[in-house]
């Protein structure tokens, strides 16, 4: 494992070989994991990543229209999904389980380099060794079981993503910068590896927006590593610092806008928090998430957490005193910095790179994937101090493989959660019971099983919590509606509209109960009033429905052609219309929609039949 080996290209390869397999024997029971929470809302009801062929308008449409509208690669990414498979999770997760392990790799990489150049060397202790160091610490990161939500939460790609082209940039940059240092000279091979620094920066941006501290720690790393923490800068310098700084700002000006304070202001009129108690709370927040550094056990992971506020600095004491261990730290980094230079630029990583989302931007309180990029290097000076400082090193090597085998287990464990939405959210309701969110989404997960009963009984659970919720009442309005109780289904809706007069989704449950008891008109009018503020596909499959039923099979036609203009992946739009165009007699059309939908959704008996009605016309 020594840096000076002959063989050392040889073990480089072996110890990527050895990554990837660890990270997709952990992943492997992830494939098959439904699309949960907002992989919803940003994947399979976004409309604009749904392409059908690979062009640039359709990448241009998926980047500039998808949701969220400044999170570019991750929105053309999901379109590709698309393109290669629709819905079928496997090529999302996939794609994640590749990024991740090349997150990983990149780390390693940068982890190497840095330690070879700048690290003391360490006797002729081969596990002491740079490359040594790098595997640990990219093997134990790519295991951490924390980092399962940034992986199998397929929406946080956009996470994933941005955290790879981040420490990729990072990486160029070290190496590029050596290079310079090196030669004295920017040469053609620097140069290019710091325009790639620049590329990834970019790319990492608009992956999601808290990839803004790349600029402030490639000047720590600058400041930290080539320039020996040296307090007297040259002109070069400041002018260095001064365009860093602009990056920053700018990056900030684009994610705020142009009134920053307004922004993160007017974020706090939709929460049930307050700035001051958020600051707070995240106190508590950052040394909860060192506690999962050290003890990921999977009863402690979960998606929602239902994590209690702070109302005062001793309201509960525990703020204080998570502040005060917050200050300590922060201290203990600038006490490391000129005895330990490779630990505090990794406490400072750990510490930076939440401040963004841990400190006064008005977002949801806690998410584990939140520590999927301060980890990185906060597990790289862990391992560094454990094979440097521990003797015997046998003993070492001894604990950092019991933490790998333990957190692949955990990991691997985790991950068999992520399998079934009904499990999911079972957990996650049994570690947050008096958490709305995760009774509401259960409900919602026993409602696509089939299990009705228990549906209901969850979302009544999360009304408990959290009265004259309109999303949950007209969920309960499907609910009854599936059971056949129509009167209580309309009664539902209606509550749910009058609480939310623009809930489109209720107003078109509510059309299709009342096309069941046959008030077409009634129903029509609730349609129209969802179709004036835009198309939609579901408003437009139930005004065709409404119509077919009145008998003016035209405007139905119409209806079911604009539903599937907007949505074309949906085989009961197919085979309804294949049926009205039957009756106006045009067969092939028809033939071409009853096939779609077997396309669609093989086995479709009624397509099926249909199809074979329409061969026996022919």
């Amino acid at each position: 494992m020594n840096q000076s080996s002959p063989h050392r290209h040889l073990l480089t390869a072996a110890g990527i070989l050895i990554l990837t397999a660890v990270v997709f024997l952990i992943y492997s029971n992830t494939l098959n994991s439904p699309f949960v929470f907002d992989d919803t809302g940003y994947i399979t009801e976004d409309p604009a990543i749904r392409m059908t062929d690979l062009s640039w308008e359709n990448i241009k449409q998926a980047a500039l229209e998808g949701r969220p509208k400044n999170r570019l690669l991750p929105n053309i990414s999901f379109a590709i999904n698309y393109y290669v498979g629709h819905y079928n999770v496997l090529s999302y997760h996939l794609t994640n389980i590749i990024i991740h392990l090349a997150s990983g790799l990149v780390l390693f990489f940068l982890v190497r380099l840095t330690l070879a150049r700048f690290a003391p060397a360490i006797g002729t202790n081969p596990w002491a060794a740079p490359g040594a160091i790098a595997f640990f610490a990219a093997l134990i990161w790519l295991v951490q079981p924390v980092n399962t939500q940034a992986v199998t939460y397929i929406v946080q790609r956009m996470t994933s993503l941005m955290v790879f082209f981040y420490i990729l940039s990072l990486f160029l940059y070290a190496w590029g910068r050596s290079r310079w240092q090196d030669t004295g000279r920017l040469t053609p091979k620097a140069a290019a590896a710091l325009f790639g620094c620049g590329l990834a920066g970019i790319c990492a941006v608009i992956s999601k927006q808290n990839a803004g501290m790349l600029p402030v720690m490639i000047l720590a790393y600058e400041w930290f590593f080539f320039q020996d923490l040296r307090l007297s800068l040259s002109r070069k310098q400041v002018y260095w610092i001064i365009g860093v700084s602009a990056v920053f700002i700018a990056i900030a000006l684009l994610y705020l806008g142009g009134d920053p304070l307004e922004r993160i202001l007017r974020a706090y009129t939709r929460r049930e928090f307050t700035l001051a108690e958020r600051v707070m709370t995240e106190w508590r927040v950052v040394i909860y998430y060192i506690t999962l550094f050290f003890y990921p056990h999977p009863t402690r992971l979960i998606l929602d957490h239902d994590y209690p506020l702070s109302i005062a600095p001793v309201q509960p004491m525990t703020t204080l005193i998570c502040l005060v261990a917050l200050i300590t730290l922060a201290g203990l980094t600038l006490y490391l910095a000129r005895r330990h230079r490779l630990i505090a630029f990794c406490l400072l990583w750990f510490l930076a790179n939440l401040v963004i989302e841990s400190s006064v931007i008005g977002i949801e309180i806690i998410y584990e994937h939140r520590t999927y990029l301060p980890f990185m290097f906060l597990i790289a000076g862990g391992v560094h101090l454990a094979l440097t400082r521990i003797r015997p090193t046998k003993a070492a090597l001894a604990g950092l493989c019991i933490i790998t085998v333990v957190f692949s287990i955990w990991a691997h464990q985790r991950n068999t959660i992520w399998q079934s939405r009904v499990a999911f959210w079972a957990d996650n309701a049994k570690k947050a019971p008096n958490d709305f969110r995760p009774h509401h989404d259960l409900g919602a997960a026993f409602y696509d099983a089939g299990q009705i009963d228990n549906a209901i009984n969850q979302y009544r659970k999360a009304l408990a919590l959290k009265p004259g919720h309109a999303d949950t009442l007209n969920n309960l309005g499907n609910a009854f509606k599936r059971k056949g109780r129509m009167n209580q289904a309309i009664t539902y809706y209606n509550r749910a509209i009058k609480i939310n007069p623009r809930h489109t989704k209720a107003r078109i449950n509510l059309a299709g109960a009342l096309i069941q008891q046959g008030q077409f008109e009634t129903a029509l009018d609730h349609l129209n009033q969802v179709l004036t503020r835009g198309p939609n596909a579901e408003a437009h499959v139930n005004a065709g429905a409404a119509l077919a039923r009145m008998n003016r099979i035209d405007e139905a036609i119409k209806h079911f052609k604009k539903a599937l203009a907007i949505h074309p992946d949906i085989a009961e739009t197919h085979n309804n219309l294949g049926v009205l165009l039957i009756q106006k007699g045009d067969y092939q059309a028809a033939k071409n929609h009853f096939k779609a939908a077997l396309r669609l959704r093989p086995g479709y008996k009624s397509a099926r039949q249909n199809l074979e009605k329409l061969r026996a016309l022919e």
